[in-house]
């Protein structure tokens, strides 16, 4: 799971999808890639609660043009810190924010706070962009002790990441960038708990495909509901929810 890939060239990549589109992800441009946002956003922030218990001030990584951080601000009072590598895309991150929502450049290979900063850190489809042996441990760092990370990642198990992330002419059309990959959750697992995460869990979520036409939505969010439940079929779902914990 440890992989080479080059930090300045995953900026340049994202740098050039701001200037050629005005966003990061065609996914977040349709209504039911909004949705499917805002479920996630929930998802993610029940799952810090009850993985870290009291949230005070958390750290989303990778926050981009601000899509998702806005979706987690509704949900949450604790003071949430957004930060990008890529200064471009914080440029469009637009407003009014609410009060305790603060916006930086930084680097999460080095981290520009203090040790035990952060109840949670969290972000979606984030970690699969970064070298983990050098991000995961700026990570726990910054958590305070039993604080929890917690990630929406793109599944490898399912067809179309994967195709997606092995042909990379249909990733292109995508926007994927040329380094990043997918994860196979019990792969993913073992990788964190040797980058000193305990506590790991991985579940398998989110059939809600970005096309889906408008009528249907809440007829798949339900039905993937219940696929998320069965055995094997809850294999194949687009993302996996990443839960860890900082030793206390």
């Amino acid at each position: 799971m440890m992989a080479s890939r080059d930090p300045l060239g995953e900026r340049k990549h994202f740098e050039a999808v701001v200037a050629r589109r005005g966003a990061l992800y065609w996914a977040e441009r349709t209504v039911a890639g909004k949705r499917r946002r805002d479920l996630r956003a929930e998802r993610i922030l029940s799952a810090a609660e009850q993985t870290a218990g009291h949230l005070d001030r958390m750290l989303e990584i990778g926050c981009g043009t601000g899509e998702y951080t806005r979706a987690l601000a509704v949900g949450t009072a604790a003071t949430l810190v957004a930060i990008d590598v890529t200064p471009a895309a914080l440029a469009l991150r637009g407003g009014p924010w609410p009060p305790q929502v603060w916006f930086a450049a930084g680097d999460v290979e080095r981290l520009p706070f203090a040790d035990g900063t952060f109840d949670a850190v969290i972000g979606n489809a984030v970690l699969h962009h970064l070298r983990l042996e050098h991000a995961v441990p700026e990570i726990v760092r910054v958590l305070r002790p039993a604080g929890a990370l917690v990630f929406a990642e793109p599944n490898m198990l399912n067809p179309q990441v994967a195709l997606e992330r092995n042909v990379r002419w249909i990733g292109r059309l995508l926007d994927n960038s040329p380094d990043e990959t997918a994860f196979i959750r019990w792969r993913l697992s073992r990788t964190l708990r040797g980058l000193g995460v305990v506590d790991v869990r991985i579940r398998p979520f989110d059939f809600l495909y970005p096309l889906t036409p408008r009528p249907l939505i809440p007829l798949v969010e339900r039905m993937g509901r219940v696929c998320e439940r069965i055995p094997l079929v809850a294999e194949v779902a687009g993302s996996l929810l990443v839960t860890g914990i900082r030793p206390a």
